[in-house]
């Protein structure tokens, strides 16, 4: 935000008032809440009495139904609005978009051109005639923490006003962007209007009135014109007494002190190389753009292209990557095309030469509408080709507008050598009128597209995706031996640490001096037990009377206990001691368990002892708005706003209950927006980690969500590696020091690409960028895991590392610090060694 500017108090006169004020008020008028079900007559009656004084007016419409479907040209709405602007009204058309305020700045950019375009064709007449009404303002509600409205510029929007809860001064923000956003102002009632209010202190600059049009209908239909007719005339005398200034809210940005700029694009396209005189004219043209600085990117003739005809450009995003390649031959852009006639949601990019990360412009005729970025994630623009002294005509409507332009220079033009002067003549006004700014394409682009770092990670993935689709090649017999040899170190733990009596493990062991077994194991734990001993058993490390054995000594332990008159697994219970433990109950842990029991049951012999098990559990007890709950202390706590809640709501439904997942925010719209509207979703929750993404994989097969989300984690981890030459295998794990057990993740919302760390407790001290650098660790069992899952040469690394350095006589070490690259090689865990196997069980082929 560059500035704010804050109109004062707002105090109420009567029509014999003295109005006393040094300064004329910018005043805006709106009429809200226009829609399919508004009394069209009512709104007749006010649009007449606006119209008829020559008042300027925004009209907010919703641009879709109650069913959410666009309305039609041929809808009363439409041809009421046609009427109106085919007779040149002072009405303008702006969407009503009320959940703006809270978009992030992809769905802003969405939204507004969604919203656009429909209004857009909401306008089409219906004989033919074509009705353009640029649209430069959206009006939504006001919210307690606004986002910052940046991505609405990219729909060519510039204004955004916000319907005030209550009457309030008048404050405007302006960004960066150019897009100016004013909240508060007055809402006027006609059914109970006497008189206008003024501004009674000298300062104030700005008004902004709000009538709503779902109001009207609650009276006679003459008291409103007669209301209509005086608040008309009020406003109308006001701006004669030299109050105020009646202005439509188009012009905000021209006569404000609101720096707007609007950019100037041309594309020049190359003559054939065998037509010398045409190429004379095109340097020589080239070089009088040069001259009076006007930027401009050359194309080929889109006649000769290898891709047909030329649809628009492929701009690379990644600053990291245009900046490494300053004063090389690397592209700037790469030429692309869409095949016509596709649906967006079936859209393809034919191209000549791989995409990296960034973001793709194509170009329209003037009749497309308006600009901005559709549901692939393209930016589409509105294209002014000069062929000819005819297009000249059109380039002189434009200059006189406040829309971007982007100018493509066909050969032909270059023949006629007054057309070419009128041309630099128009050029030399446009970069003269004080608002307008010559770019190069790609920075046009770049200035247009989204740069929050939900926006940029999701870019970054999709160029990187396509290289995580390698075929697995059957592995080896040395593979398979070495494969094998990891599974005998990580069951080493299970023989050494396995209770004779009860058959659990402790949660971790400590072998250094003055170290000791961790007595208590959570529920999550118990599932890690069972997964690794069905693994064993697939890998062949036990056979299966010695698995059925240990299985029956572990189950009576997880029977759960009652409290406040419910049964359910317990949060922690002691592995040398039969049936004791706490009266907590953990959601996220009762997930893990739940997974696990239905591995076990799938792979046979416990099915009815199972099935008897769960459902002796109160579990829909903790199932409250579809949301799991843990118990702490007696009273239910959600554990909804985790990022086990998906795993565990995969979990809980393999056993009949239905319950909801953070994750599953995709609509079926567009790839691009299901991934921005998912990685939205997960940034709030905090940073993701291998686990339980992968565990999910291993266990229950890859969900749509958790698969991209893999994809996600997997491609920053290489993108880190290439970049500083750091290996990264975040996950959650225990270490050998404090704070012992800590979260280790991707924050997806970060400006810097971050590791963070956070704790069980949360305490401050473990969040720093300080103990990130220091206690960043490498998990070993993440690393078998992206082995499994991933067929990649990173994937490939990072089992290599930890073979190197995670194993001991305990099993597999937890983890190594990144730093140092020391592993915790007296400290191991039974997740750890459970998930190596359930792992391996799967990289083997073994698993069922």
């Amino acid at each position: 935000m560059k500035s704010a500017v804050t109109g004062l108090a707002l105090l109420p006169f009567g029509a014999g008032s003295s109005l006393a004020v040094s300064s004329v008020q910018q005043t805006i008028v709106v009429l809200s809440g226009i829609n399919e079900k508004t009394s069209f007559p009512h709104l007749i009656a006010v649009l007449d009495a606006l119209s008829d004084q020559n008042i300027p007016v925004v009209c907010a419409i919703s641009p879709f139904d109650s069913a959410q479907q666009q309305h039609g040209a041929a809808s009363k709405l439409a041809q009421l609005l046609q009427g109106y602007l085919l007779g040149g009204s002072n009405i303008e058309i702006a969407p009503y978009l009320p959940d703006l305020t809270n978009q992030s700045p992809h769905f802003q950019a969405r939204s507004s051109f969604e919203a656009s375009q429909a209004l857009q064709r909401l306008l089409l007449p219906l004989k033919g005639t074509t009705v353009r009404n640029s649209i430069r303002t959206v009006v939504c509600d006001d919210a307690d923490s606004p986002t910052a409205p940046t991505g609405v510029r990219s729909a060519g929007i510039l204004n955004v006003l916000v319907l005030p809860n209550e009457n309030s001064p008048v404050q405007s923000q302006t960004w960066d962007t150019g897009t100016v956003r004013l909240f508060g102002g007055q809402k006027i009632s006609l059914g109970s209007f006497q008189h206008l209010l003024t501004v009674q202190e000298a300062n104030s600059s700005q008004r902004v009135i709000y009538l709503s049009a779902q109001e009207f209908s609650q009276y006679p239909i003459n008291e409103i014109e007669v209301a209509a007719n005086q608040f008309c005339s009020e406003l109308s005398q006001a701006e004669l007494d030299g109050v105020l200034s009646l202005e439509p809210a188009s012009d905000l940005q021209l006569r404000n002190n609101y720096e707007f700029k609007r950019h100037l694009c041309c594309l020049l396209v190359r003559p054939a190389e065998n037509d010398a005189p045409l190429l004379s004219s095109y340097t020589e043209f080239r070089a009088t753009l040069t001259r009076m600085g006007v930027a401009f990117t050359e194309v080929n003739d889109p006649g000769r292209d290898p891709l047909g005809s030329l649809r628009g450009f492929w701009v690379p995003s990644d600053m990291t990557q245009i900046q490494a390649a300053q004063g090389l031959a690397w592209p700037k852009m790469i030429p692309i095309e869409i095949p016509k006639g596709r649906p967006d949601k079936d859209m393809i990019i034919r191209t000549t030469r791989p995409l990296g990360s960034g973001v793709g412009i194509v170009f329209h005729a003037a009749e497309h509408g308006q600009t901005g970025f559709d549901s692939n994630g393209l930016l589409n623009t509105i294209e002014l080709e000069i062929h000819s002294e005819n297009s000249i005509g059109q380039l002189q409507q434009a200059v006189g507008g406040m829309d971007d332009l982007i100018i493509s220079i066909h050969p032909s033009f270059l023949l006629s050598r007054p057309v070419r002067n009128t041309f630099f003549e128009l050029v030399s006004q446009l970069l003269n009128d004080g608002v307008t700014t010559s770019l190069p394409i790609d920075q046009f682009v770049r200035f247009r597209a989204p740069k929050d770092p939900i926006s940029s990670r999701r870019r970054k993935v999709s160029a990187a995706q396509p290289a995580l689709r390698q075929p697995r090649k059957p592995l080896k017999r040395i593979e398979k031996d070495k494969l094998i040899e990891d599974a005998q170190v990580a069951w080493r733990y299970f023989t050494r640490f396995t209770n004779r009596k009860t058959g659990l493990c402790p949660a971790t062991v400590n072998s250094a001096p003055g170290g000791r077994l961790h007595e208590t194991v959570t529920m999550w734990d118990v599932g890690s037990h069972i997964n690794g001993l069905i693994a064993a058993t697939q890998i062949g490390l036990i056979d299966r009377k010695k698995f059925e054995s240990s299985i029956n000594k572990i189950l009576p332990n997880i029977i759960g206990r009652n409290s406040q008159e419910r049964r359910l697994p317990q949060g922690w219970i002691r592995t040398d001691r039969h049936k004791w433990g706490n009266k907590n109950f953990d959601g996220s842990d009762a997930g893990r368990l739940l997974s696990s029991l239905d591995n076990l049951r799938r792979f046979g012999g416990f099915k009815d002892q199972l099935e008897e098990l769960v459902a002796s559990w109160s579990l829909q007890d903790i199932i409250v708005d579809g949301k799991i709950h843990s118990v702490l202390d007696g009273e239910l706590t959600s554990s909804y706003v985790s990022h086990s809640a998906h795993y565990s709501a995969l979990a809980f439904r393999r056993w009949g209950l239905g319950v909801q997942s953070p994750y599953e925010v995709l609509k079926g719209t567009s790839e691009t927006d299901d991934q921005t509207a998912l990685l939205e979703a997960v940034a709030k929750i905090g940073p993701i980690g291998a686990e339980p993404l992968l565990l999910e994989a291993m266990e229950m097969g890859m969900s749509r969500e958790s698969a991209y989300l893999a994809d996600v984690l997997f491609s920053t981890q290489v993108e880190e590696f290439n970049e500083t030459g750091r290996l990264i295998c975040v996950s959650e794990g225990p270490i050998d020091r404090n704070p012992w057990f800590t979260y280790q993740g991707l924050q997806l919302d970060t400006e810097q690409r971050t590791w963070a760390t956070d704790t069980v407790g949360k305490e401050p001290e473990y969040r720093t960028p300080d103990f990130r650098e220091n206690f960043l660790v490498i998990s070993t069992k993440s690393a078998f895991l992206w082995n499994a899952y991933q067929h990649h040469e990173y994937s490939d690394k990072l089992l290599n590392f930890v073979r190197e350095t995670s194993k001991t006589g305990n099993g597999f070490a937890s983890s190594s610090f990144v730093k140092t690259g020391r592993p915790t090689e007296s400290y191991s865990d039974l997740n750890t060694n459970g998930v190596i196997l359930q792992a391996l069980a799967r990289h083997l082929g073994v698993a069922g």
